[in-house]
């Protein structure tokens, strides 16, 4: 497919601007939307900031954009942002900030956008979930919840758009970006010895993990098909091998399996 406008949120680094660059033609006009702007120099590529943890502010920037720009060929939900803490003291802030970027956010996208796109018979919308819908990751339930419910919505859209606008779940494993870096995180002073261990095997996923230009490339390669659907992306074994694995797990046996795997 030829996308003449793409719209990408959280562009400016990391999965977003990995994206941005594989994108880049001399026949497309990119816009990527952010919290803040990075470096890019490319003449086709027009930046928007915005803090799209703050709904009046999304809100704000769906009305300008659409009145700017009119309505994007391809739309990829990618901003989203991470938090570790025991449930006791997650913060209420940090709750309704992931909450907002997770899942309200790339719905508000979808709203403003895919009624359009269904009008003029055109475009795609892909939502970045995780394979953490499959395999959540201990001491994060909001980014667990906000992925596999943005998963869900987007199955959802799959039924009621089932010509035009594509939909596209895109569960993503690990990435060695910026992200535990990024995310919003208990003091380890205060860490229990289980969070101590969870964290030592979340970091080695994110080190044994390919980087984002690899997720771009397969992203890329799963636009161009034309196809609505679920589809994985990361390293092999979490792209290919977990998803397979996990349709013979009951519940017992996957509580087991990640309890072994972050708790040794």
């Amino acid at each position: 497919m030829n996308y003449k406008k793409i719209l990408i949120t959280g562009g400016s680094r990391g999965i977003g601007h990995a994206l941005v660059q594989k994108f880049q033609n001399p026949n497309s006009e990119i816009h990527s939307v952010s919290r803040s702007l990075s470096a890019h120099s490319a003449s086709n590529h027009i930046e928007h900031q915005c803090d799209l943890s703050s709904i009046n502010h999304t809100k704000a920037f769906l009305e300008n954009f659409i009145h700017d720009h009119g309505v994007p060929d391809l739309l990829i939900n990618n901003a989203g942002c991470g938090a570790f803490f025991e449930w006791g003291e997650f913060p209420t802030d940090v709750i309704e900030r992931q909450i907002n970027l997770l899942f309200t956010v790339p719905i508000l996208f979808s709203r403003s956008f895919a009624p359009l796109m269904a009008e003029q018979n055109k475009g795609t919308i892909v939502n970045i979930s995780s394979l953490a819908t499959l395999y959540p990751l201990p001491f994060m339930p909001i980014y667990n919840a906000g992925k596999t419910a943005l998963s869900s919505f987007t199955q959802s859209m799959m039924l009621e758009y089932h010509h035009r606008p594509k939909f596209i779940d895109f569960r993503l494993g690990d990435i060695r970006s910026e992200f535990n870096n990024a995310q919003a995180k208990q003091s380890e002073n205060n860490w229990t010895e289980k969070m101590k261990s969870a964290w030592k095997q979340i970091e080695k996923q994110l080190l044994d993990s390919p980087q984002p230009e690899i997720a771009a490339l397969q992203l890329h390669k799963i636009i161009t098909k034309d196809k609505t659907g679920v589809f994985y992306g990361g390293g092999f074994f979490q792209s290919r091998i977990a998803p397979r694995l996990r349709i013979f797990l009951d519940q017992r046996g996957l509580q087991f399996l990640l309890r072994n795997r972050y708790f040794k």
